[in-house]
């Protein structure tokens, strides 16, 4: 029940900045190419959807950040599993997590166009900057706060390190690795559209962030906001709907 009023307060709210928005766009309070109407927005929006030009875009956008949260991931879990077995591994990984995890994506940009230039492969290394510190410290707590009870009874029964990993830690441990994965994404979503926004379009595609800078340069300033929206919906989609159904 008080969930359910939460969700209605917030849907208020939402319709009364909405509505605000519009009736500011409306008397022009804030220049239209500074500010435009809600429903030009929504209008431009709408366009691009039925063109299919920012669908495509968002397309190529996911794809990226889907195939960089995999590899971080999957490079955070090992590190986790490095950590857990390894004295001399734990301390030189938690060295690296306390200097880098706290290190924004774009902060890194400069040493990432150094190293790899300013295609796909330097979006790719920013995603899993983003995604594989959070992951590793999430899936390394996971392991740490495994009950004593059931480590004594898989090294009493004869357990290796390989057996104790597949059978122990990974199962007592989805919780937090599903927290790693949403963390992840969160954090390797805003990377690739600041990354996008910065380097351009890698392809002929291009993606969303390219997708909003290219139309604030042509002061398309109500495409510019419909891209926002849609970055919007997207996270919302994939925070509200696709990761709790990853969590069943």
């Amino acid at each position: 029940m008080e969930k359910q009023l939460i969700k209605s307060k917030k849907m208020l709210w939402l319709i009364t900045l909405l509505v605000l928005w519009e009736i500011i766009g409306s008397f022009e309070v804030i220049h239209p190419l500074i500010l435009p109407k809600i429903s030009t927005i929504i209008i431009r929006l709408m366009q691009g959807i039925v063109n299919g030009s920012i669908l495509i875009q968002a397309i190529h956008s996911l794809g990226i950040v889907t195939i960089g949260l995999i590899i971080g991931s999957v490079f955070g879990l090992i590190m986790a599993c490095l950590d857990y077995f390894s004295s001399s591994l734990k301390a030189l990984f938690e060295l690296l997590a306390s200097m880098l995890h706290p290190l924004p994506g774009v902060v890194v940009l400069p040493i990432v166009i150094l190293f790899a230039g300013v295609g796909a492969e330097g979006i790719y290394l920013v995603i899993i900057h983003n995604v594989v510190w959070s992951f590793y410290l999430s899936a390394k707590n996971g392991f740490i706060n495994v009950q004593k009870e059931y480590l004594e009874v898989a090294h009493n029964n004869g357990a290796n390190n390989w057996q104790l990993l597949f059978y122990v830690l990974l199962p007592l441990s989805t919780e937090n690795i599903k927290t790693g994965v949403h963390i992840g994404w969160s954090r390797g979503w805003r990377g690739l559209i600041s990354s996008e926004m910065i380097f351009g379009a890698i392809s002929q595609i291009g993606g969303l962030g390219w997708y909003m800078y290219e139309r604030r340069s042509f002061m398309d300033t109500p495409g510019m906001y419909a891209g926002i929206v849609f970055v919007m919906f997207i996270g919302l989609f994939v925070e509200g709907y696709l990761l709790p159904k990853f969590n069943m």
